[in-house]
């Protein structure tokens, strides 16, 4: 007896340290647990504000569509287009069938009409089961207010804090921004359901109705297609969404929502899935990038997602003002669209050669734009004139070489330049001119018409690449040019002697940007960004709110005067029979413009305006094939047939932008102001600091009278002209120069 009492004692006393023990644990854990929540609760409180990126749900109710409204002949807004997209269609919480709320509910959320934006119970074991594995596959823990939010703020990162931002704003959103039917409706209509968003577009997409003649079968089979949009797709996997339909009837029965009957009915119940979804009317290119300009200026304005701010594009009632004239980009597509204006096919070739265009005016507004030959056959697909990077050949000359050099006096119209290579770093001898012909001493004003290649290497040479990169750059605005980057194990940069001479960049320019560029020759100096709409707006409550807003910005990049010296250069590039681009002129306007070869030959570039408007073209092949002789022309024919059809019945327009230029008479041989002696002569147009000195290899006495602008007794030097070396060589200058 006394043995069972010791032993009971024994035992009592093993049991007290025990529950002492684990006591003690349990404090042990409860503290730290505290410490660690209190922690947890400063760190979100200071690192989270659940408003923060919170969406109105009141601007996603995106039942109304957008239009697109143009100024017709008596300038009068009126309605081009409709925009409606094929993806999507808002559907009210009224119009979308019970069953297709609950079907959501039950695989989504089915504690979704008792909680209050987190389901903490599903939370708790999906952590529990990330940590334990009581499933094999992954379980989540969001609630269908969770899922709303990640989707429309595009906030996926994996992570812990994205999962607290989550659940606080979901938290927020419930209980003081938007209802279980708000929320509920939202989500209908921007769940992911593969090539379709939303029950309403899946309704047409997979059954051929309207989603409030959905059966229950066919409202369980889209609410399970969202869990894999790939591996539910009806049509690829018919045997995998039967079996994901039937486990979403099953939890829609244990959830009470349907009876014993219809559940019986709906499992047995025979699918046909078919399209009744509609083609949208195929928009033109314009009105592609016009797409894109303002899903774009949402985003960056507004911080909204690419995907929150197309929505709202296509559903959310925007008023677009747009800058298009129908008539000339109607005008400019017709010339892409007819094969007579490309090359005959090439036997063999297993793609055409393409081609695209952008033409401003010289505000920015886009004027017309195509991004590819032939009927243009969907909507938002590659524009080559907006989306394609090629490169530019010498059509980078004026802007990267010329341009600058003229506008910091390094260089005047008639500086005279020997046809010599350069000697770079490496101590090589740089480069060669087209097909490695050998040209005598010439004047700025020739080298440029027959784009010579050794001319503006010297040029470079004073002006420095890192200069002439950040002109580009910072003044004009080009956004494909790089400093540094790493390709295929070399470092490639953009500021060097090849890309910016000959304009074999990295990754080449872009058409819209080469039209920016060149504006700058013909409005005085000033760069507009290229724009496609003037306002966007939107209605709320009867009150009209400007969404975006354009106008032209005027950013000065060139000093006046350089740019009509400029101006007149690349006029005679299209004036001289010696020069690249003779024969380019506009009827009888006023034109200049630039050649752009690659010196392989897949690339073809033309850049050039009138008074009126400033457009680039590019032709090549996309797979960058080689193009032949016979082919190289049309980057030049393509802008000289859109430029004509634009200008057919304008009045007759001068560039007025002259600054304070003035035109002298210069000697040929020497680049120096003529005098009655000198054989040769031409026209000079310079800036009035940079008009270089009276030639004296000739005699003759006082220079031969300007013809425009200031006095002849002008005699300001450049010391680029006064002391070059190529001012006393002998040359014959070439017949094409007027006396």
């Amino acid at each position: 007896m006394g043995k069972k009492n010791s032993k009971s004692r024994i035992a009592i006393k093993a049991l007290k340290a025990a529950g002492k023990c684990l006591l003690t644990i349990f404090l042990i854990g409860a503290i730290t647990g505290s410490i660690v929540g209190c922690v947890l609760v400063a760190y979100v409180v200071s690192n989270f504000d659940s408003s923060d990126g919170l969406p109105d749900l009141d601007n996603i109710n995106l039942n109304e569509s957008s239009i697109i409204y143009v100024k017709n002949a008596k300038g009068e807004w009126v309605e081009e287009q409709r925009v409606q997209g094929a993806n999507m269609i808002w559907k009210n919480l009224d119009e979308i069938p019970v069953h297709m709320q609950h079907a959501v509910v039950a695989i989504e959320d089915k504690r979704f009409y008792e909680h209050y934006g987190v389901d903490w119970k599903r939370t708790i074991y999906a952590v529990a089961n990330l940590v334990f594995r009581f499933q094999d596959n992954e379980f989540g823990g969001s609630t269908i207010t969770q899922q709303l939010i990640k989707n429309l703020t595009n906030d996926k990162t994996r992570n812990i804090s994205r999962k607290v931002r989550e659940i606080f704003r979901a938290i927020r959103m419930e209980r003081s921004t938007a209802s279980k039917d708000q929320i509920l409706e939202a989500y209908l209509n921007i769940m992911p359901l593969g090539k379709v968003t939303g029950v309403g577009a899946a309704a047409n997409y997979f059954f051929a109705k309207d989603v409030k003649d959905l059966t229950l079968a066919e409202c369980a089979v889209i609410a399970g297609i969202t869990q894999s949009p790939s591996t539910y797709n009806p049509y690829i996997h018919p045997d995998n969404i039967k079996q994901r339909q039937r486990v979403v009837l099953s939890e829609m029965y244990k959830n009470g929502f349907i009876t014993a009957d219809e559940y019986k009915q709906a499992y047995n119940e025979e699918l046909v899935f078919r399209s009744s979804m509609k083609n949208i009317d195929v928009q033109d290119y314009y009105n592609d990038l016009l797409t894109e300009d303002v899903i774009n200026g949402l985003v960056e304005t507004y911080g909204y997602s690419k995907e929150y701010a197309e929505k709202l594009y296509f559903y959310g009632g925007l008023k677009i003002y747009s800058a298009k004239d129908p008539q000339e980009q109607k005008l400019v597509s017709e010339i892409f669209e007819n094969d007579k204006n490309f090359p005959a096919k090439i036997k063999g070739d297993q793609e055409d050669p393409q081609a695209g265009i952008a033409i401003i005016d010289y505000t920015g507004r886009v004027v017309a734009t195509v991004g590819g030959r032939g009927v243009k056959t969907a909507n938002r697909v590659f524009n080559r004139a907006v989306d394609a990077t090629r490169q530019p050949g010498s059509a980078m000359k004026p802007i990267a070489v010329y341009a600058p050099a003229i506008d910091l006096g390094l260089i005047t119209y008639s500086t005279i330049m020997p046809d010599k290579k350069i000697t770079l770093h490496d101590g090589t001898q740089w480069p060669n001119n087209y097909n490695k012909a050998k040209y005598w001493s010439m004047p700025v004003e020739e080298a440029i018409q027959r784009s010579l290649n050794t001319v503006p290497a010297q040029i470079m040479e004073m002006l420095t690449p890192q200069r002439s990169f950040n002109f580009l750059t910072n003044n004009l605005h080009m956004s494909t040019l790089v400093k540094s980057v790493r390709i295929d194990g070399g470092v490639h940069s953009d500021i060097d002697y090849a890309p910016l001479t000959l304009g074999g960049l990295t990754y080449g320019v872009k058409c819209i940007e080469m039209a920016a560029a060149y504006q700058v020759f013909g409005n005085g100096g000033y760069y507009n960004k290229p724009y496609t709409f003037y306002t966007v707006e939107q209605e709320k409550g009867g009150i009209k709110e400007v969404l975006l807003q354009n106008e032209p910005s005027n950013l000065f990049a060139l000093n006046e005067d350089s740019a009509y010296v400029m101006n007149r250069l690349l006029q005679r590039v299209i004036e001289s029979n010696v020069a690249t681009a003779y024969g380019l002129k506009i009827g009888n306007f006023e034109t200049f413009g630039k050649t752009g070869t690659t010196n392989d030959n897949k690339d073809v570039y033309f850049a050039g305006g009138t008074p009126y408007y400033v457009g680039a073209c590019w032709f090549g092949y996309d797979n960058n094939k080689t193009l032949n002789s016979s082919q190289t022309g049309y980057a030049k024919s393509l802008w000289k047939k859109a430029m004509t059809a634009l200008h057919n019945g304008l009045p007759h327009k001068t560039f007025d932008k002259k600054g304070n230029t003035v035109e002298h008479q210069y000697c040929y041989e020497t680049g120096m102001l003529a005098t009655n002696g000198c054989p040769k002569k031409a026209v000079g147009v310079y800036k009035p600091e940079f008009v270089p000195g009276v030639c004296t290899k000739h005699g003759g006495g006082s220079p031969t009278g300007s013809t425009t602008g200031s006095s002849t007794e002008t005699t300001t030097t450049s010391s680029n002209n006064t002391t070059t070396s190529n001012s006393s060589t002998t040359t014959t200058a070439p017949a094409v120069v007027e006396n």
